[in-house]
């Protein structure tokens, strides 16, 4: 007797990242608010203004992306059933409202003149923003659960056949 054991995708629960238009449109502030992390650091250890201004420009960016990518959101979340049914679904939900108002406020500290417009609260405000991606990658990221089956195969006898 042979037998095999393999594992079997059971259930894909992909909540919003099956939604093409999300998907997408949810890189770009992702991108631009790490961005604007890096840019703050690079200002705080040259003090050129120059990266003060990659910084609100990219917190700017993002925040329009972050509200297109939350209409995109709010339009899946109430047209897709599957999409509230997945585990940590609203705690996601939250954690990316939370991130993009924190970047609004954000660029509205940005905006001021001068060192005060990064240091300090600008830089902790990009750190708090990073992390809570961070969190919200982590609960947004597509789970699936295995399913360890035991499949008894008989063995086949191919005796007399040609």
């Amino acid at each position: 007797m042979h037998s095999t054991t393999r594992s079997v995708i059971h259930g894909q629960t992909l909540g919003l990242a099956s939604q093409p238009v999300y998907a997408t449109l949810v890189q770009f502030p992702a991108v631009c608010f790490f961005g604007t992390l890096l840019t703050d650091l690079a200002y705080l250890k040259t003090l050129n203004y120059l990266w003060e201004t990659f910084s609100i420009w990219l917190l700017t960016l993002g925040c329009i992306f972050a509200g297109l990518a939350g209409i995109a959101a709010i339009v899946t979340w109430v047209s897709h059933r599957h999409v509230r049914r997945v585990p940590y679904a609203g705690a996601y939900a939250l954690t990316c409202l939370v991130a993009a108002i924190l970047s609004v406020v954000n660029a509205f500290i940005h905006s001021r003149d001068g060192y005060s417009a990064v240091v300090p609260t600008g830089l902790t405000l990009s750190a708090i923003v990073v992390v809570l991606m961070v969190i919200a990658t982590w609960l947004g990221w597509p789970r699936v659960q295995y399913v360890e089956q035991v499949q008894h195969v008989q063995p086949v006898n191919n005796v007399g056949a040609l």
